[in-house]
């Protein structure tokens, strides 16, 4: 045994216990204290899991999707572990395998899936050698810390250089710079959409395309299908480069029936469309893909999926006495847009209030001018809640947009207290649904306040 392996272990083991003991959480504290003892202890821990590990990474999606992936394991019985607590740098990637087991100090699980953020991957990669990565998408995100959309994707291309032999990647192949890291490469395993695209500019015209340019030739990209944003079926009209043919392909689905059809290798099987909107039907090909991957069945998938449920905070659904709690992360432009269409799906029958929580601390991104680029225009109108609740930090940057917007103040209340507003907006919207929109940290805020409340169970980081 590597003495210095033990003592870092031990030493992470001791600090997680006493910040989660003090109410402090403790998610990446331990990996940060593993690392300073020994700073090769997540690479040697990796090493031992038998099966691997799984790297899953993008811009929207990845809570969801390796929610979807967690479920199939776990309902195969193969022994996992992966960081739910959503700390995916390279300190909680490190904090998730040292703090695996109480009593061992080799994890019992032989497979560990690690939510990554993307600037995190090039380390990630190197250090855990990976034997499956999966890229959600890429758009652009908190500009302040990311820079561009190109700089993200050179990050995970890096983290990509690491998969070892044998080893499978798992793209977006409706996605152009995600589609473009598998170029030339025998080991990828594509997902994406081939059913009917929204077939009106309007319908499917309110995203932005972040990335509409060839990512080898830099031509603009001509779309034979659009399904939002920069997501659809492209070609280069200049070098030809096209969108790869999935092995993973959602054919046909049905919102009235929660239903869609997905062709796996060539054989069509029936799964259940878990959460509303386009976007989803993206989280979960791509769950999909991954347990194809793995190696599990068509049937095993299907099986498995229909009864997962979604993580905290991804719309996920709730009861507040006769109030309905209905709560779905918002973090960019193109995702914030995405989760008001299926606000929109969702919200046909039946009067409803909209709650929006904006933070700026560093997890949500300083700079919130992002707001400006959500088509609130398109969506104020079309939603018309019985009234709009505006919390958060920034909460009269997001007044502000709101009344730009067209929204008349009288229909706005404000307040930067998010427990307090909480509290208003449930009693004003009893018998209907509070739609809750939150970036990360204050969706923190809100889980903590329901759980105060008793309407969730505590929720221990680490």
């Amino acid at each position: 045994m590597n003495i210095r392996l033990l003592a870092a272990v031990l030493a992470a083991r001791l600090v997680g216990w006493v910040s989660r003991m003090s109410g402090r959480g403790g998610s990446s504290l331990p990996g940060l204290i593993a690392r300073r003892v020994y700073p090769s202890v997540l690479r040697d821990l990796a090493a031992k899991l038998e099966w691997g590990a799984i790297l899953l990474t993008g811009t929207n999606g990845k809570t969801t999707t390796a929610a979807m992936v967690r479920h199939i394991i776990e309902t195969e019985g193969r022994p996992l572990l992966s960081n739910r607590a959503g700390a995916n740098l390279i300190l909680g990637l490190t904090a998730t395998l040292v703090q695996a087991e109480r009593w061992r100090i080799r994890p019992r699980a032989d497979i560990a899936l690690l939510e990554t953020d993307e600037a995190t991957m090039p380390r990630a990669g190197e250090e855990i050698q990976p034997r499956l990565i999966i890229v959600t998408n890429f758009f652009r995100d908190q500009l302040d810390r990311y820079g561009e959309l190109t700089t993200t994707v050179r990050y995970v291309a890096r983290g990509i250089e690491s998969l070892g032999p044998g080893g499978v990647l798992v793209l977006n192949a409706d996605d152009p710079q995600a589609a473009q890291l598998g170029y030339g490469r025998p080991d990828v395993l594509y997902f994406g959409l081939e059913g009917e695209a929204a077939k009106t500019a309007e319908a499917q015209g309110y995203d932005a395309m972040d990335a509409r340019f060839c990512p080898r030739c830099g031509t603009e990209l001509n779309y034979a299908r659009r399904y939002y944003a920069h997501l659809g079926h492209y070609l280069c009209p200049d070098c030809g480069w096209r969108r790869p043919d999935p092995h993973i392909a959602v054919v046909r689905w049905s919102r009235k029936d929660h239903e869609m059809w997905v062709r796996i290798h060539g054989q069509v099987e029936s799964f259940q469309w878990r959460l509303p909107g386009i976007y989803n039907l993206y989280n979960e090909a791509a769950a999909i893909a991954a347990g194809a991957a793995m190696g599990s069945r068509p049937t095993a998938i299907r099986e498995s999926l229909a009864t997962f449920r979604p993580a905290f905070g991804r719309m996920e659904t709730l009861m507040a006495g006769d109030t309905r709690l209905w709560l779905a992360l918002v973090k960019n432009p193109v995702g914030f847009n995405q989760v008001l269409s299926a606000v929109f799906e969702e919200a046909h029958e039946g009067g409803f209030s909209v709650m929006i929580v904006i933070n700026d601390r560093y997890a949500d991104g300083r700079d919130v001018s992002w707001l400006w680029d959500v088509d609130f225009e398109h969506w104020t109108e079309k939603l018309s809640p019985r009234r709009w609740y505006v919390s958060g930090l920034r909460a009269r940057d997001m007044a502000v947009r709101l009344k730009y917007a067209g929204v008349p103040s009288d229909q706005v209340t404000v307040d930067e207290n998010v427990n307090r507003i909480l509290g208003k907006a449930m009693d004003q919207t009893g018998g209907e649904t509070l739609y809750i929109l939150p970036t990360y940290t204050a969706m923190l805020e809100v889980r903590q306040e329901l759980t105060q409340l008793g309407l969730v169970r505590h929720f221990r980081e680490g």
